[in-house]
């Protein structure tokens, strides 16, 4: 899989690109698959990895099963297999390496569940300034549709170009927010993806999702990549365990 010239440039001017039909049906279903078992409790995968909705959390809300009340599910590919050979996927890494270079590793990834009915709205933020310490910030998140995503059940909105104001103050992004809950935020895009296809998008871009109005599922898997020529920042203490996915280790480097 390689970028046209035109697609990098595309991603370069908006912060976001789309590549349908990424991921084969046989690809998706592998990691439903290890989804469903994760789950399920059957899984070496930590309880503190998996995160339930709040308001289920609260007790507001109740669902079926403890499946049906997950929002995320966090650092999977760094202790499961099946997680890790969909972050190395050789289609993914191509797009990934024509954004970001040759050397490329994975800082984190998350999968996104958006349950049926009880799926939450994720206010506007930005990826790379929560919890990223890379300097400088080169970063570029995979985000592919396990299920359809669409306005009704919580797909991702985009603010095209954002990504060019380098990291704004959280107040700026509640003013953001603000304004798509007053229906004044013209420039927002839906990202509406069927299964198998994938999104790219910059750490620096601003974007959101809303409620799942559904009965639906909407799982999406991120799988967020850095360039290996960054450097990390984080603070004393802190595990740097960011896996080589392409290319090279390179001394001083994350």
């Amino acid at each position: 899989m390689q970028l046209s010239a035109s697609q990098v440039k595309q991603f370069e001017q908006d912060g976001i690109l789309i590549v349908k039909n990424l991921l084969t049906v046989q690809e998706v279903a592998l990691i439903k698959q290890r989804i469903s078992w994760v789950g399920e409790g059957n899984s070496h995968i930590p309880s503190e990895r998996l995160q339930v909705e709040p308001r289920v959390k609260s007790g507001e809300l109740q669902t079926e099963n403890y499946i049906a009340s997950l929002r995320k599910m966090s650092h999977l590919a760094f202790i499961d297999e099946v997680f890790a050979t969909h972050a190395r996927n050789h289609k993914i890494l191509d797009c990934i390496q024509a954004l970001l270079g040759p050397d490329i590793k994975l800082i984190q990834d998350q999968l996104f569940m958006k349950p049926p009915a009880v799926g939450s709205r994720q206010p506007y933020h930005q990826d790379q300034p929560c919890g990223f310490h890379i300097e400088p910030p080169h970063m570029v998140t995979c985000w592919a549709a396990l299920d359809e995503a669409t306005v009704e059940n919580g797909c991702l909105w985009m603010l095209p170009g954002t990504h060019q104001f380098g990291v704004l103050d959280r107040e700026k992004w509640q003013e953001y927010e603000q304004r798509t809950l007053e229906g004044n935020l013209p420039q927002e895009r839906a990202i509406e993806l069927k299964i198998g296809d994938c999104s790219f998008h910059h750490g620096h871009i601003l974007h959101s999702s809303r409620p799942n109005l559904t009965e639906k599922q909407r799982w999406g898997y991120a799988t967020h990549y850095v360039s290996a020529r960054c450097r990390f920042t984080g603070p004393p203490g802190e595990i740097n365990d960011a896996m080589l996915m392409r290319g090279n280790t390179i001394p001083g480097c994350i």
